[in-house]
């Protein structure tokens, strides 16, 4: 397809997230009603697998070492030795290489829209992108109050590393979390004042802090190459099964959660009915899985019983 859009959908998934991307695709036929383009990379040999599944669907899929040759910098042979999780983050950072839009949306497989949206949803200004720009607060409160209570470690060891790094002090700040919105002009600004004087490419900096998204940020503020529009998150964002409980117990539909996102991340690592193909968990653990999954639901709705009647 041609280049030079305005912008642009873009996944990078894989065979056992098959099912939950067949689900974000078929939500992206439904809602994009201005026919954004969208673009699906995988690995090179489920290509077939992908293209079969998807074919009644207007998504260009196409083989993941397209992006990563476009960067002959990159140690194809170390990639691959690295777990799948850091090689995503370095094929998601690296697509705006191919030169297919000066912005991509970075959906994961576990996103799904839940209402129509165009490019007003995510263009500030002419060309210039909104910027996912907030303090993670959503996140670090509920997880303070119904765990894991050490989610706000993780949050300043995946971030503050990376501040340090382009010399920045103050707040910590969240770019994320999934979908991405992402212009092509702040990475191309974070390799040419960062990455090349280094001598470094990007699966160095991943394997030296492994948060894509804050590098991305990070390298923004750095180096001002657009104007700053900053947005909230786009999507409701289930870190967690009990936010997702929690929501429900409010009475938050995607429905009513359409008013004021336009999506939903259910994400995979708690979701794993969603798995695709031989390494899904076998019958037993999986049965074992519900069964904890009930007993953990029911203790957190009591807790939630409790806390009404205190409070």
């Amino acid at each position: 397809m041609d280049t030079n859009h305005i912008l642009v959908l873009y996944c990078c998934t894989f065979s056992r997230d098959l099912l939950r991307t067949i689900r974000l695709v078929q939500s992206v036929q439904r809602y994009n009603i201005e026919k954004i383009p969208f673009y699906l990379s995988v690995p090179d040999d489920e290509v077939s697998l992908f293209k079969n599944k998807l074919n009644k669907f207007d998504v260009f899929v196409f083989g993941e070492k397209k992006i990563l040759r476009a960067n002959p910098k990159l140690d194809m042979k170390k990639l691959y030795e690295v777990p799948g999780s850091i090689r995503q983050q370095v094929i998601k950072s690296e697509f705006w290489r191919l030169e297919k839009a000066k912005n991509y949306l970075v959906l994961d497989a576990d996103c799904i829209f839940i209402r129509d949206f165009n490019k007003s949803d995510f263009i500030a200004k002419n060309d210039i992108p909104y910027s996912i720009v907030h303090e993670g607060r959503d996140l670090l409160q509920a997880t303070n109050n119904f765990g894991p209570k050490q989610t706000k470690d993780y949050f300043l060891e995946d971030r503050d590393p990376i501040k340090s790094s382009l010399n920045r002090k103050g707040i910590t700040y969240d770019y994320g979390y999934a979908p991405f919105l992402w212009c092509s002009k702040v990475w191309k600004s974070f390799d040419e004042n960062f990455l090349i004087p280094k001598n470094k490419n990007f699966l160095d900096v991943i394997l030296e802090c492994g948060s894509e998204f804050t590098w991305y940020g990070e390298s923004l503020i750095a180096y001002q190459a657009i104007p700053i529009y900053p947005r909230e998150q786009l999507f409701r964002h289930y870190h967690y099964e009990n936010q997702y409980w929690l929501d429900r117990v409010l009475g938050y539909t995607e429905k009513k959660l359409s008013h004021n996102y336009l999506g939903v991340v259910y994400q995979s690592n708690w979701q794993i009915w969603k798995h695709y193909g031989d390494k899904r968990k076998s019958f037993s653990s999986l049965l074992w899985r519900l069964f904890t999954r009930q007993l953990k639901k029911l203790f957190f709705k009591i807790k939630i019983i409790i806390n009404i009647i205190i409070y």
